[in-house]
C-alpha cells in the first residue's frame, strides 16, 4: 500500500516518511522547498513531489502524480505554516490567507480529489495533524490557530461524508519538538505547564498514527499527544 505525507522535508513529516518506509509502505511525500534532508528520503525510495500549498495549481499537480497510484491507502496532512503573528492588520490578513491555503484549502482539495481512489483500498484512512490550541486559542496566534481549527472541522466533515469506505481522524500535538529559536526560558515555561514535564519527541506521534491506521473502528476521532499540556489551557 502507498501513503502520502505532506510537508515531508523536515521534522515530523520527514520522520513519518522514514517510519512508513520501515514498516513496508510505499511513500509519496510533498515538500515546498528543497532541503538537504530530502536526499535521505530519495535514498529510501520515497517519491518526492515539490508543491507549494499556497498555490492551487501546484496542489493539482500533486494530485495528478497520485492519480497514477491505485494503491493509495493513507493520507497524512502534516504540511503546516507558522510564523509570529504580524503587528500590521494588512500583514495579518496576508498571513491568514497563507495559513488558510496550507491548513484548509489544500487538504480540502486533496481529500476531495483522492477520496474515490482511497475508497478502492480496504480500510483506507486520512489523518489531519492539527494542534491542541484549537480548543483554547491564544489571541497572539489567532491566524494560525483559527485555520488549524478549520482543519479539524474539515476532518470531521469528511469523516461523516466518506464513511464507511474511508476513515478520517486527527492528531493534536503539544510540545513534541521545540524549534531552534525557542530559548531555554521559553522551553522551561512550557514544560512547567505540561503535566509530564518533558518534550515528547516524534515517536509518540508515530504511535498515534499507527493506532489510527490499525484500529478500523475509529473515525471522527481526535487524539491529543501533548503530555497533558492541553489541561493547562482549559
Amino acid at each position: 500500500m502507498r501513503a502520502l505525507v505532506t510537508g515531508c522535508g523536515r521534522r515530523l513529516g520527514f520522520y513519518l516518511c522514514e517510519q512508513l518506509v520501515a514498516a513496508g509502505w510505499r511513500v509519496t511525500g510533498s515538500y515546498r522547498s528543497e532541503r538537504p534532508e530530502l536526499a535521505r528520503l530519495r535514498e529510501l525510495g520515497v517519491e518526492l513531489v515539490q508543491a507549494d500549498f499556497g498555490c492551487e495549481e501546484e496542489v493539482s499537480r500533486l494530485i495528478e502524480v497520485l492519480a497514477t497510484h491505485r494503491d493509495l491507502a493513507l493520507v497524512i496532512h502534516n504540511a503546516s505554516a507558522f510564523e509570529p503573528q504580524a503587528a500590521d492588520p494588512a500583514a495579518q490578513l496576508v498571513q491568514f490567507e497563507q495559513y488558510y491555503r496550507v491548513h484548509m484549502a489544500a487538504p480540502f482539495q486533496l481529500n476531495r480529489a483522492l477520496a474515490p481512489q482511497l475508497a478502492h483500498n480496504d480500510d483506507a484512512s486520512i489523518i489531519h495533524i492539527t494542534d491542541i490550541y484549537i480548543h483554547a486559542p491564544p489571541p497572539h496566534f489567532a491566524n494560525y490557530v483559527a485555520t488549524k481549527a478549520g482543519a479539524h472541522s474539515l476532518a470531521m466533515s469528511f469523516a461523516r461524508e466518506l464513511a464507511p469506505t474511508v476513515r478520517v481522524n486527527t492528531i493534536e500535538p503539544g510540545p513534541i519538538l521545540f524549534l531552534d529559536e525557542h530559548d531555554d526560558a521559553w522551553r522551561q515555561q512550557v514544560l512547567a505547564r505540561t503535566p509530564l514535564a518533558r518534550e515528547g519527541g516524534l515517536e509518540p506521534i508515530w504511535q498515534a498514527v499507527q493506532l489510527l491506521m490499525q484500529n478500523s473502528y475509529m473515525t471522527g476521532a481526535s487524539i491529543k499527544v501533548d503530555g497533558g499540556r492541553a489541561l493547562a489551557t482549559l
